[in-house]
């Protein structure tokens, strides 16, 4: 029976678990709202910020428990900027301390992003016990990204600007950048075998090798939207094989989507604006109009 029971508290999807840790992110974001809607831009920043911080804490103290600590010194790479979420762990605290409008939305899109779609697809404790620390750990690190600068905004520590967006695929380019870098340095290091390199399959999170199979919905969106060029061998004995050209292959569908994705994200907070922009272009436009058939009756 108690071999049956811990088999039963495992993260499906779907099942009590699952449902449990989006709605302890719903609630802890709503907690914090209230908590702080009357408070300070001051104070309202310092909890932000300590969000972020203990985030960044807890991704280096993880080295200090299981299973991380058996797996010394591999375990070293996992605090890497491997993947998206690692770099925004490492670089949200600064970010939000450099007070860049543009660098803040950057924060808030892709933190939002990243952090619900943990919630929804979470792939790495699907089958873990809900309760061990690194299913634990997988949830905070996650929600804090998505919650931390939703405070952000909802508190108006910052603002959006619809009109910022297309400079927000750009920082996420850099950001994909980084990670393949940093996996370049680690297989020259040892940390992850040579094989891995250009792989879809193994160290993938960021989509920079290719689509993966556990999303196979976006490798058939991406690839329908990428030029051929960007998913062949171009020449020598392999010319014409499959082969995704690193970041490349997913350019100008991320670009196009990341646009769209933060264009809806802003909707609740600018939609006046954007409603107004859009008036006054409809104005621009008849006006205009009129002027050309005054002058060509």
């Amino acid at each position: 029976m108690r071999g049956f029971a811990k088999e039963r508290m495992l993260v499906e999807y779907f099942n009590f678990f699952y449902f449990l840790y989006i709605a302890f992110a719903l609630g802890l974001l709503l907690g914090f709202y209230f908590l702080l809607r009357n408070k300070s831009q001051k104070t309202s920043s310092i909890v932000v910020f300590s969000l972020l911080i203990s985030n960044l804490v807890l991704h280096f103290g993880k080295l200090a428990f299981e299973p991380y600590r058996s797996w010394m010194p591999y375990a070293l790479r996992t605090i890497t900027p491997e993947n998206i979420c690692s770099v925004s762990v490492l670089v949200f605290p600064w970010l939000f301390l450099s007070k860049k409008k543009i660098l803040r939305d950057y924060m808030f899109y892709m933190g939002f992003i990243s952090g619900i779609g943990a919630l929804l697809i979470p792939v790495d404790v699907i089958g873990r016990p809900a309760f061990e620390f690194e299913t634990m750990r997988f949830y905070f690190s996650h929600i804090m990204l998505c919650v931390a600068p939703t405070l952000m905004i909802l508190l108006k520590v910052h603002s959006l600007n619809y009109r910022r967006i297309p400079k927000i695929p750009f920082l996420a380019y850099a950001v994909l950048g980084i990670i393949l870098v940093n996996e370049v340095i680690l297989i020259g290091t040892g940390f992850v075998h040579k094989s891995h390199l250009f792989c879809n399959e193994i160290r993938n999170s960021a989509l920079i090798f290719g689509p993966l199979a556990e999303v196979e919905f976006v490798g058939i969106l991406f690839t329908a939207l990428t030029p051929e060029m960007f998913l062949t061998m171009p020449i020598g004995p392999n010319a014409g094989a499959p082969f995704y050209w690193p970041i490349l292959w997913l350019a100008f569908p991320f670009y196009l989507f990341a646009c769209i994705a933060a264009l809806l994200l802003s909707l609740p907070f600018e939609f006046k604006n954007i409603k107004a922009d859009i008036l006054t272009l409809k104005a621009k436009i008849k006006h205009h109009a009129n002027k050309v058939t005054r002058v060509f009756p």
